[in-house]
């Protein structure tokens, strides 16, 4: 467990003594939840945030926020990602990956992990799953699992220190950000069927690397802590700088369309929605989480 995961939740469990770091109101599990929508015939997307405080992951309807359930069992829950049939990856850096089907409440499989695995995303074209680390200069940059399954092929870089998060855009090229061994923020660059990275700079200052998208036209990076966004183009040149008004510690975001989704990771967080890329004030907010770190929601399934 990092010493980031470590800090969090120390404190989060020190809150909790006053009563002050809760899980959110009227949870239940998912064997308790009513019906869900493809269950009745009614796919429909499905929001999912992992909350560090309470080691948990919640589900809910999107974009209503009905919740339908809470998976749990986790060592340190981190990032969250999906794929185009809706299954779902819960990344912790104490134990294997977790992949859920869409509603699920158990793991349909597990993948194993090394070092302090962080963040995950799916390539669209190939269906593979990319996962970063922490621990990079000791265990690789980032590990990619084929088809989202087996043992994973570890991409090593010694002017790594540790990656974050990561996105792949519509081409199977993945985009990762993270610290160089000089503790300087970095993007990274994966190409499809290549066998090491390109390095880019961007052309602003990150202070802590963010949550990484490809919104259909550019890289999205998040700053966290800054409650900033930035579109930048593969060569890290930055297009437009996004403001997220009363989003002060948003670790990873999830795009979906023109709404962004971003948890405040702090304790007593909330989860807010934004235009994107507009930014600006939330349009909504969901309230009453421990600690939430990560999002992505899942899309409905076919019938």
């Amino acid at each position: 467990m990092s010493g980031y995961h470590r800090t969090a939740l120390a404190f989060c469990a020190a809150v909790a003594m006053l009563a002050a770091c809760t899980a959110p109101a009227q949870v239940v599990t998912p064997s308790q939840a009513p019906a869900d929508a493809v269950a009745a015939g009614r796919p429909q997307d499905l929001l999912y945030v992992s909350d560090l405080g309470a080691n948990a992951v919640y589900f809910y309807t999107y974009p209503a926020g009905k919740l339908m359930g809470k998976l749990t069992g986790f060592g340190a829950v981190a990032g969250l990602c999906s794929d185009k049939a809706g299954d779902v990856f819960v990344v912790d850096e104490a134990r294997p990956v977790d992949v859920y089907a869409q509603g699920g409440s158990s793991p349909i499989r597990r993948l194993k992990t090394s070092g302090a695995p962080y963040g995950c995303a799916v390539d669209p074209s190939t269906g593979n799953l990319a996962v970063t680390n922490l621990s990079s200069v000791e265990y690789g940059t980032v590990a990619v699992y084929a088809k989202a399954k087996g043992r994973p092929k570890e991409y090593p870089d010694n002017a790594v220190s540790s990656t974050y998060f990561c996105g792949y855009d519509d081409n199977g090229n993945l985009f990762i950000d993270g610290w160089n061994r000089s503790a300087a923020f970095i993007l990274l660059e994966l190409p499809k069927g290549g066998r090491g990275f390109r390095t880019y700079m961007l052309t602003r200052t990150v202070e802590k690397p963010g949550g990484v998208q490809w919104d259909g036209k550019y890289v999205a990076i998040g700053d966290r802590g800054a409650g900033l966004i930035y579109r930048a183009g593969s060569t890290g040149k930055v297009a437009q700088t996004v403001t997220l008004k009363k989003g002060a510690n948003v670790e990873q975001f999830w795009i979906a369309g023109t709404t962004l989704i971003g948890p405040n990771a702090q304790s007593g967080g909330t989860v807010p929605y934004w235009r994107y890329p507009t930014g600006g004030s939330p349009t909504k907010t969901m309230n009453g989480f421990s600690y939430p770190f990560g999002v992505t929601v899942s899309p409905a399934k076919s019938l």
